[in-house]
């Protein structure tokens, strides 16, 4: 099956031409005629978050993409100024989901990770608060015990089965709540 056009050219977008590859499940981007980058077509991969975030900010119809790609103005808006701003945590934020600022970092996830084990084994009955207490006075942030209860959950039940918990299981569940 030959390339689908996408966005063509046209009085608002002189330069991008953007094709899909249905057998090969890529968009191709051509920057004049030159091929500029092939990326996969999976709405949850970052780097094509990255690519409308990158077209966004150079001035291709913004209606264009929003028809093509589904997503809404603010979402692609959001992605080019992150994108834009240079900031790594802001672009990280902004790629991550919905929603604003999260409080709960990756310094703060793996504070109350680790803080866990400790915690939780001498105080069964008050460990969220406790380890809110301690992610307050070293990060100098409130963090409700709704942010922390999924997170939590899976801790204990890991430690329960176990009693206690590897560096494995701790790296796992780290990666499932970033």
């Amino acid at each position: 099956m030959p390339l689908q056009t996408i966005i063509g050219i046209d009085k608002r977008n002189p330069l991008f031409t953007i094709f899909r590859d249905a057998d090969k499940n890529e968009i191709q981007i051509f920057y004049g005629g030159i091929l500029h980058e092939i990326i996969k077509d999976k709405k949850d991969n970052p780097e094509f978050k990255l690519m409308l975030a990158r077209l966004y900010n150079a001035g291709v119809n913004v209606k264009s993409l929003i028809a093509n790609f589904g997503y809404s103005y603010p979402t692609i808006r959001r992605w080019g100024k992150a994108l834009k701003s240079g900031d790594g945590e802001k672009l990280y934020y902004a790629l991550s989901g919905q929603g604003s600022h999260k409080k709960l970092t990756p310094e703060i996830l793996s504070f109350a990770i680790h803080n866990f084990e400790h915690v939780y084994e001498r105080n069964k009955y008050n460990y969220s608060q406790e380890i809110r207490k301690n992610i307050k006075s070293v990060f100098k942030i409130n963090i409700c015990a709704e942010s922390l209860r999924p997170l939590f959950n899976e801790l204990k039940i890991s430690y329960n089965k176990k009693n206690g918990l590897s560096e494995e299981e701790k790296k796992r569940i780290y990666k499932t709540h970033l």
